[in-house]
């Protein structure tokens, strides 16, 4: 008798995601439709040329629209730096003026305090 509750089967995979073999695919692909293109291989080499032309100035296009892009956001970003700047400034002299104000009016009622403070003690002198 043998018992089989022992026995396991492994089965292994390989992990990859198989883009090797798509890339490998797709050259074979385009290979044999170069082969038995129905055209000549001048007029193949011409459409290469075409097409390859067509993403060269694609590339260009998106390069530009890029560049474009990026220097519209630097301005945008300068623009709100600028206005942040002067937002800063502009409570830096409120902050400024409104402590000068605040220091001239402590000051004015210190001496007044004072000038009240020797008046009494001045009446006290006479009194004596």
């Amino acid at each position: 008798m043998s018992d089989r509750s022992d026995e396991a089967v492994v089965i292994e995979r390989r992990s990859g995601n198989g883009i090797g073999l798509f890339l490998l695919g797709a050259a074979v692909g385009a290979g044999l439709a170069l082969l038995f293109a129905p055209q000549s291989g001048e007029e193949t080499r011409a459409d290469i040329r075409r097409v390859a032309r067509k993403a060269k100035r694609k590339a260009r296009d998106l390069g530009e629209s890029g560049k474009e892009f990026a220097e519209d956001l630097a301005r945008t970003g300068r623009g709100a730096v600028e206005d942040l700047a002067d937002t800063g400034r502009s409570a830096i002299r409120e902050v400024k003026r409104t402590s000068r104000s605040a220091t001239r009016d402590a000051r004015a009622a210190l001496e007044e305090r004072l000038a009240r403070h020797r008046d009494a003690a001045e009446g006290q002198d006479d009194g004596v």
